[in-house]
């Protein structure tokens, strides 16, 4: 093409194919969660509250109901329009603790007493005991700012594993994707250390982790009794643990507590070492009396036993063998709805945690007594 044909050729609009070509605008997806609910600190403190994190991979939720996370997905074009109308898929799948004793309902059901696990099941279709991060998407479409917006909720399969129980969601749209991996897990919570010889011992324990303080008060107490003097011939010196809180919380099968780390079994006390039982020959009331002052002592809330002791708060006949011993406020079922005719294995009301905001019902208040502090009567 001649100069004189090339400048007609422009300035009739003709040439565009000679042209360099514009190119088209790239999509991208981005996150951002909100998280609004209970949050722990590694050493074990907690307070109500929120966190919002850009680009987050991961959300850990305390499994308690009521506790979410806003995970929004956001389309934009490489020019900076919002993609609108855009079809997003949502798809949630196992991450970790995959096996069907922790995720399949009616294995679930079978790891509790045969009287509750119709119930078990019950709550489990009614949402209220998870299995699994349940979760809704306000649309499958982005709208006019280009956003899907996904509530996620907590759920109570956290488990005794190295790693947590967990979901991963991935939403797709074009060749694009975003993953979040959505964790259960009561955080901070310490194993209990075998230590007899310091007064403090474990036996028969699945879960074995606790709070950080109701440890360290039961170290001091079983340190305390250790250093008892004249104890009567054949009787421990030390305490043995027979019930705790697995490694990150949540639910415990068969127990229907022991899922906050403020919960422990203590073996009561008898002239001999192993299970001791409340009506055995061996068993020592007067000394398994100054064990549950000791614990009054450090501000139990509830002592379940079936010895009518000073300081038992509930006398029940299935527990002659361990003082159910809890630090929380109203120590009842996360994930049960309130009603009257229902009763758990301890003989407690269902009870629903969804509304309740005090740290009290999760973490122990435990009071910081030393060794010294202990006196121990063990009569004659």
């Amino acid at each position: 093409m001649n100069r004189r044909n090339a400048l007609i050729c422009v300035a009739l609009g003709f040439c565009a194919h000679l042209s360099a070509k514009t190119p088209q605008p790239t999509l991208s997806i981005n996150t951002n969660l909100d998280y609004d609910g209970l949050i722990t600190t590694p050493n074990g403190k907690a307070y109500f509250g929120q966190q919002w994190l850009e680009n987050a991979s991961e959300v850990t939720l305390y499994p308690k109901n009521g506790n979410s996370a806003l995970w929004t997905l956001t389309l934009t074009y490489s020019d900076g329009r919002p993609a609108v109308g855009k079809s997003i898929t949502i798809n949630s799948t196992y991450n970790t603790l995959t096996t069907s004793s922790w995720r399949n309902k009616n294995t679930m059901a079978n790891r509790f007493p045969s009287g509750s696990r119709a119930t078990v099941i019950q709550r489990i279709d009614q949402g209220l005991f998870r299995l699994r991060a349940p979760y809704e998407a306000s649309s499958l479409v982005t709208d006019a700012n280009g956003q899907v917006k996904v509530t996620v909720n907590n759920f109570h399969s956290c488990g005794n594993e190295q790693q947590p129980g967990s979901d991963k969601l991935t939403a797709s749209t074009s060749n694009l994707q975003a993953q979040l991996i959505v964790k259960c897990a009561v955080t901070g919570l310490v194993n209990i250390p075998d230590r007899a010889s310091e007064g403090l011992t474990t036996a028969g324990l699945v879960g074995r982790h606790l709070h950080p303080d109701l440890l360290s008060a039961l170290q001091n107490l079983g340190q305390a009794w250790k250093n008892v003097q004249n104890k009567p011939v054949g009787m421990p010196n030390y305490l043995t643990i027979t019930g705790a809180t697995m490694r990150w919380g949540g639910i415990n099968p068969p127990h229907f507590t022991h899922k906050f780390g403020g919960t422990v079994d203590i073996r009561p006390i008898g002239t001999s070492s192993g299970p001791v039982s409340v009506g055995d020959a061996h068993y020592h009331r007067q000394a398994t009396q100054t064990i549950v002052d000791a614990l009054v002592q450090l501000g139990a809330t509830k002592i379940i036993f079936a010895d009518n002791l000073k300081g038992v708060t509930d006398v029940k006949s299935n527990h002659k063998n361990h003082l159910h011993v809890s630090f929380l406020t109203e120590p009842l079922e996360p994930w049960l709805a309130p009603n009257d005719n229902e009763l758990d294995s301890e003989g407690e009301a269902w009870h629903d945690y969804s509304n309740i905001y005090d740290t009290s019902y999760f973490v122990p208040q435990v009071k910081s007594l030393q060794v010294t502090d202990f006196h121990f009567e063990l009569g004659k």
